[in-house]
């Protein structure tokens, strides 16, 4: 194995381990934000059905009023038929009677359509309630997760960068140089030889440079992705 292989393998070990890591805190915030905002959706839609509730309450009770209103000035109305000398003004009345039981009957029609509405609109409330609740509960639990997680990988960063850097004090200021130009361009800097091939880019090598790389005597680049290639034994 040529010198410094296995520190370069090691440093790139580092890295890619850190790059993981790295992406990993990027994505907690994103991932509270998406529970939060399932959160958010869930308390909108149960406020929205409460809301809804309270509506269809006002309503009925506006009805209910108006309907015992409606019933009151019917017993005045039939009480004064008692009273009434001429026809045509008991005539009248009695048309009167009837528009107001026709609106009577109107309104207990339609008081009833809302307490049926009510029933169902006080299940999608407690359904809304519960989806609320759970959301809440797993958003607080999922939050608490990610921030006990991004507090362990802050730590397990500290001390990955601490021995990168003393990893890459070790190395060939050259070939720490080139190693640094294509980890900064590429995914991977270092890559094995298999099937004759370069895994980074898939390139197929001669026969004659293949032979020579399993020696692993020195170090070799890919022509194509300007990789560091090593045949891993």
């Amino acid at each position: 194995m040529w010198v410094g292989l296995d520190k370069l393998l090691e440093l790139q070990k580092l890295d890619l381990t850190i790059a993981r890591l790295d992406a990993e805190v990027r994505a907690i915030p994103q991932t509270i934000e998406t529970v939060e905002g399932r959160l958010a959706k869930a308390r909108q839609e149960f406020e929205e059905a409460t809301e809804q509730v309270g509506h269809l309450q006002k309503e009925r009770r506006a009805k209910e009023r108006e309907l015992e209103e409606a019933n009151q000035n019917i017993k005045k109305k039939q009480t004064r038929l008692y009273e009434i000398k001429t026809n045509e003004e008991y005539t009248a009345v009695l048309k009167e009677i009837e528009v107001l039981k026709a609106k009577s009957s109107k309104l207990e029609t339609e008081i009833l359509e809302q307490m049926e509405q009510g029933d169902v609109t006080a299940k999608t409330v407690t359904e809304a309630e519960r989806v609320f609740r759970a959301e809440q509960a797993g958003c607080e639990k999922e939050r608490q997760d990610k921030e006990a997680r991004l507090a362990a990988i802050q730590k397990e960063l500290a001390d990955l960068q601490t021995a990168q850097k003393g990893q890459a004090s070790r190395l060939d200021a050259e070939l720490l140089k080139l190693y640094t130009r294509l980890i900064r361009n590429r995914d991977v800097a270092v890559v094995p030889v298999m099937d004759s091939s370069c895994q980074g880019c898939g390139m197929a090598l001669t026969p004659q440079a293949y032979a020579e790389l399993r020696r692993n005597d020195r170090m070799f680049t890919c022509a194509s992705c300007s990789r560091i290639l090593y045949f891993p034994g």
